[in-house]
Order: structure tokens, then C-alpha cells, then sequence
């Protein structure tokens, strides 16, 4: 009775072990590869990454930004692409109101760009709040000039 107890707790650690550590590491250790070969590619350094450079989440999709190269990285999943900054015409902050709902009154708050891409024409980048976006859109304003 304890022999197979102890082979299922041994089963539950290595399942969490690779759930919680070793896999979580590939991942980064993927996307720090895929960051420095956009970045020698194209001459722009995006890793080690700027938090206050990144636009959006590394679970969805994400913009990394160079100002002095005047790139930028789109990063979607396992996929990453290095563009101009004049790859994006237009951007707007967008969200959802729930005016009913007290506790989270404004939902899918994200920047839509408008790019020069026929096979991809716009790019949805979430973001947490309507504040955070605000500041960003200044930040754009400001790299974009």
C-alpha cells in the first residue's frame, strides 16, 4: 500500500516540477533566443527586455520597442517579428464599458494598430488599464515622431 502511495507522490513531483519550473524555463530561455536573433537580424536591441519598453503581455501579443534603431518587435507566442516604425499607420486605445457593472466598469482594454500589411492590416495588443494605456499612447506619440 505505501509503495504505490510513494510512486504517486513521486509522480505528482516531477509533474510539478516541470509544470512549475523546468518548463517555464525552456520558455524564457526560448524567447531570450528569439528576442537576440530579431535583434541581431535587424540591428535593434530588444533583450534584455525594458519593461518599459514592452507593450502588452508575453501571453499574448507584445511589442517590444528600439528607439534608436527605430524598430519594433512583435512578439506573438513562439512567433516574433521586427518591423520599422513606419509599419504602423494609426493606433487607438480601445475598451469596452459596462456602465452596470461596478467592479470591473471597463473591459478588453487594448491599443488597435492599423499597420501597412495587406495580410495583416491590424494588431490587437491587450493592456491592463485605461490609465497604463493613456501613458502609453503618449509614448507612442512620442516614438513615433
Amino acid at each position: 500500500m505505501t509503495l504505490p502511495l510513494l510512486a504517486m507522490l513521486a509522480v505528482a513531483l516531477a509533474f510539478f516540477y516541470w509544470a512549475w519550473i523546468a518548463s517555464p524555463r525552456s520558455i524564457q530561455t526560448g524567447r531570450e533566443q528569439m528576442l537576440r536573433e530579431q535583434g541581431q537580424a535587424s540591428g535593434a536591441i530588444f533583450f534584455p527586455v525594458d519593461p518599459r519598453r514592452m507593450l502588452g503581455y508575453w501571453e499574448e501579443t507584445c511589442v517590444l520597442f528600439d528607439p534608436d534603431a527605430r524598430k519594433a518587435c512583435i512578439v506573438r507566442g513562439k512567433t516574433a517579428r521586427t518591423v520599422d516604425f513606419d509599419y504602423f499607420r494609426t493606433w487607438q486605445l480601445l475598451w469596452t464599458e459596462y456602465p452596470r457593472n461596478p467592479i470591473s466598469r471597463f473591459q478588453h482594454i487594448h491599443f488597435l494598430f492599423e499597420t501597412n500589411d495587406f495580410d495583416r492590416p491590424t494588431i490587437r495588443v491587450a493592456v491592463p488599464s485605461i490609465p497604463y494605456g493613456e501613458a502609453w499612447n503618449s509614448k507612442l506619440s512620442i516614438l513615433m515622431s
